[in-house]
């Protein structure tokens, strides 16, 4: 099996050789870019974490964007990470320094929940009527989270630490042919929406597509699209497992 694994740039080096490691065939293709915010102390100052509840990181990228800027945290306030390669950005950071979060648990949704309803999902996210509650994303990300913990009584504030722009032309890991392509991994859908900018469109509908929620295949039933198969997480670890189970 032959696929193409759609990552942010920064990205598709590290999940080729990934899955080159683990024995599949794999082409890394980035149709956008995440790029930093220009002031990210500023940015993570008026987020105001001291007084929040609640931090949600949506993101590695977003954890390693931000950690740098934020102070020890009070022992009140309880972090929450996405998905397995956030928690482990966090538990390394929390190793270093030790007092960051007080000894807090970080607090992870169960496997194969690693989404935004995965998080909204933990008791803890159940029972925020009047509280803080700071998620440290990029923009335009997961207006789920916002839109129910506000509903749910808390006080949010987004703290956007990248951008994302959309490439005009795919960049590569290395050079590859369509029709050498089966299978066509990815992990949002907004890298979906981009696919189908850049790509032909009945190409794109002849591949099995691997997703990382059910609300990213949601979208795909949504365009008439019905060869899907879900990870349990968007790590290169079970993406490559659900690829070598097609």
């Amino acid at each position: 099996m032959t696929c193409i694994v759609v990552r942010p740039a920064h990205k598709i080096h590290a999940s080729q050789r990934a899955f080159a490691h683990a024995g599949l065939a794999c082409v890394g293709v980035a149709v956008q870019m995440l790029l930093p915010k220009d002031d990210i102390p500023h940015l993570v100052a008026q987020a105001q974490l001291v007084k929040a509840q609640h931090i949600i990181f949506t993101s590695q990228r977003a954890a390693c964007l931000s950690l740098p800027f934020i102070g020890n945290l009070s022992s009140r306030t309880y972090c929450y990470a996405v998905g397995a390669s956030t928690f482990e950005t966090l538990a390394q950071w929390t190793s270093q320094h030790p007092f960051w979060c007080n000894n807090h648990q970080i607090m992870l949704p169960s496997a194969g929940q690693y989404h935004s309803e995965g998080l909204l999902a933990l008791p803890r996210l159940h029972k925020v009527n009047g509280e803080d509650v700071v998620i440290i994303k990029g923009d335009n990300g997961r207006p789920l989270l916002s839109e129910t913990l506000t509903a749910r009584g808390a006080t949010v504030r987004e703290c956007a630490v990248y951008s994302r722009e959309n490439l005009a032309t795919a960049e590569s890991t290395h050079t590859w042919t369509m029709d050498a392509i089966n299978t066509i991994v990815i992990t949002s859908n907004e890298q979906i929406e981009q696919a189908f900018r850049i790509f032909p469109e009945v190409w794109l509908r002849g591949l099995q597509w691997v997703v990382v929620s059910e609300r990213a295949a949601q979208h795909l039933r949504a365009l008439s699209l019905t060869r899907i198969h879900i990870a349990t997480g968007a790590s290169d670890t079970a993406l490559i497992q659900t690829v070598k189970n097609i």
